[in-house]
Order: structure tokens, then sequence, then C-alpha cells
């Protein structure tokens, strides 16, 4: 399976997801239930890194997908932060939160797993 979940550490404040090569939508809805089990087990705050660095090139329908996850979020969730170098992601980023205002509530894009982290810890700081 190119998508898998997990907590980054036994304190569960943060989920991980590792996307690797080719993956579709059909592969990630499994994946993003059972991370939205994850995060409702818990009472505190859970942020979210989604690692694409080694993914390839993201399904279509990229920000209709985008808006369906933000709209849905557990009441816990804190930031997401999606790791890649890719331009295009950036690109589709800055275009998806001058369409959807919830995204960039909920959303932010990282080049490395270490600025992923600062973001959410700059975050949680502002929380």
């Amino acid at each position: 399976m190119s998508v898998a979940v997990r907590w980054d550490s036994p304190e569960k404040t943060i989920v991980i997801y590792d996307i690797e090569g080719r993956w579709t939508w059909e592969e990630f809805y499994p994946a993003y239930n059972e991370a939205i089990a994850m995060e409702l087990s818990v009472t505190h705050r859970v942020d979210v890194i989604v690692d694409l660095h080694n993914a390839h090139l993201l399904p279509d329908n990229v920000l209709t997908h985008i808006k369906s996850i933000s709209d849905k979020q557990p009441p816990n969730i804190g930031i997401t932060v999606i790791v890649t170098k890719n331009r295009f992601i950036h690109t589709m980023y800055q275009i998806g939160i001058k369409f959807y205002s919830k995204i960039n509530y909920y959303f932010r894009v990282a080049a490395t797993v270490d600025e992923a982290y600062s973001m959410i810890q700059s975050a949680q700081q502002e929380a």
C-alpha cells in the first residue's frame, strides 16, 4: 500500500502519513479514516504530518479532496503539514488558500520533516 498512517510517538500528539510512489484517493481514504479514529481516541490536540517526499504526482481533483478533508477534521485536530519539495504542490497550496479559507487554518506546506515539526511547534505555542 502506498499510504500508511502511524503515531509519531507514544504521547500520541502527531499522526504521520507515509505516502510513497504512485497513490490514489482510494488508497488515501482508508488511511484517512484510520487517522481520524486515532485522533478521536485521545482528548488532547493532535497535529498531522503528511510526508510526500517519496511520492509521485498527486492524484486528480486535489483541491476538491483537500476541501472535503478540511471540512471533516475532528475537533481536537491541530494543523496538518504536507512535506514535499514539489513546486506544483506548493503552488496548488497557494491557489487553494485563495479559494477555501479553511485550508489555510488546517494545512501548511514544508520542504522537510524538520520544518514540519518546527511549524507544528510554533502553531502549538500560538494556541
